[in-house]
């Protein structure tokens, strides 16, 4: 199997960084879901908060790795088949998948640094915060996450949604060009 991306399909970087961000956001939302009905005394608070916190980081920087490798090694063109407007659609998924990937760990970001801390990457290093404490900032960046992270929720079963139609309706091997083979 290839490193870099061919015409036709996608190599090992890519289909390597496509699943472990997408298996990466599935976890943190189901976690995120969790952690809401956990209280402050619960003995999975602090440690899946902490997680959370960590593997969201670890995400953000997927993601940039991901942008890079994009201009390195760009994307298959689609499948000659697909109307022009399933093209249409599908670079805007990907485009606003790839915005939301940035935007959600950043705003998770933002809900950790508004209290003036830094946010722990695994116990390796702390990623420091940007500003001292604030309420405001705190506030608007819990309503973006949650409703970013209900937006991508939704935006990612319809990309699986697509992606298994064209490979069992259309049969035109859109999703084989992404799964091991």
């Amino acid at each position: 199997m290839r490193l870099t991306n061919s015409a036709t399909h996608y190599g090992l970087v890519s289909k390597l960084l496509h699943w472990v961000i997408a298996l990466s956001i599935i976890g943190l939302i189901w976690l995120g879901w969790y952690m809401v009905d956990l209280t402050y005394f619960d003995k999975w608070y602090n440690q899946s908060l902490a997680f959370h916190k960590a593997h969201g980081m670890l995400v953000l920087g997927l993601a940039l790795v991901l942008f890079i490798w994009k201009i390195v090694s760009p994307s298959p063109a689609e499948v000659a088949s697909m109307p022009s407007w399933q093209r249409v659609a599908a670079h805007a998924m990907h485009h606003i998948l790839m915005l939301l990937m940035v935007a959600i760990p950043v705003s998770g970001y933002l809900i950790s640094t508004s209290a003036g801390k830094p946010v722990s990457f695994f116990g390796l290093f702390d990623v420091p915060a940007l500003f001292d404490k604030n309420e405001e900032v705190r506030d608007f960046a819990i309503d973006l996450h949650f409703y970013i992270a209900y937006g991508i929720g939704f935006l990612v079963l319809g990309h699986a949604g697509a992606a298994i139609k064209h490979q069992l309706i259309d049969r035109d091997g859109t999703l084989a060009r992404m799964i091991w083979r």
